[in-house]
């Protein structure tokens, strides 16, 4: 019996520690969310050839050397190795077409069905081109186009989001403590430190203005803060 009240006694003392644990952390609690806005620093390109043909195995190898070509070319106007990217995406498509063709035998004419097949095979490579200088862009595009390839900017980024995302977080904490004051002071109450801080999810990076012919655009890092503020 003894023993049952001593362990009586302990699970009650340990709910009333929790319990006093949990007042300590009673307050405000708030989202905040803040945004750094930054130019892109590099460009990403996308570079694709296409070949035509009825045997796949043929035009897997054309379009083989057709980008070794502009990829060489590319090099050549000045992409750095490590701007292009490891890996390709591909797509194939086949199609058959079906027609009635004339035959003439023993100046008698007769009609066959004749089925036409051919593939097209699609390879592309991304480059992510680290400049600012338009020249640079155009001159890379032009390489690639003068090969025969599609190339068209499908975005832009920044190279070290670190300091943006720092920028942006920072922001969202002033956002917090902001809707935390007005929130106290609501209620009627002094509002104290922050005893809980936290990333609310990861930081949200999009592209704004487009590609211009003058610059790059713009990125926009956006942070998300948890913060507990204590009640004065």
């Amino acid at each position: 019996m003894k023993r049952l009240a001593l362990l009586l006694g302990l699970v009650l003392l340990a709910a009333l520690g929790t319990s006093a644990v949990v007042e300590a952390q009673q307050g405000i609690r708030v989202i905040g969310e803040g945004t750094a806005t930054v130019p892109a620093d590099t460009v990403i390109i996308s570079v694709g050839v296409q070949s035509i043909n009825a045997n796949t195995t043929q035009a897997a190898a054309e379009n083989a050397n057709h980008l070794n070509k502009t990829i060489d070319a590319l090099i050549k106007a000045g992409v750095q190795k490590d701007e292009i990217m490891p890996g390709q995406s591909s797509g194939f498509i086949s199609s058959q077409v079906e027609m009635r063709k004339p035959k003439t035998v023993n100046n008698k004419t007769t009609w066959e069905n004749v089925t036409n097949a051919s593939n097209m095979l699609t390879n592309s490579i991304s480059i992510q081109l680290k400049t600012t200088d338009i020249s640079r862009i155009n001159s890379a595009l032009d390489a690639a186009k003068s090969q025969g390839a599609v190339a068209t900017v499908e975005g832009y980024s920044i190279s070290d989001p670190g300091p943006a995302e720092a920028a942006a977080r920072d922001k969202a904490i002033d956002n917090a403590r902001s809707k935390a004051d007005d929130m106290a002071s609501a209620a009627g109450v002094s509002l104290g430190k922050a005893i809980d801080i936290e990333d609310y999810g990861f930081p949200d990076i999009r592209m704004n203005e487009p590609l211009g012919p003058e610059s790059l655009g713009t990125i926009s890092v956006t942070s998300y803060v948890s913060v507990i503020y204590a009640i004065a």
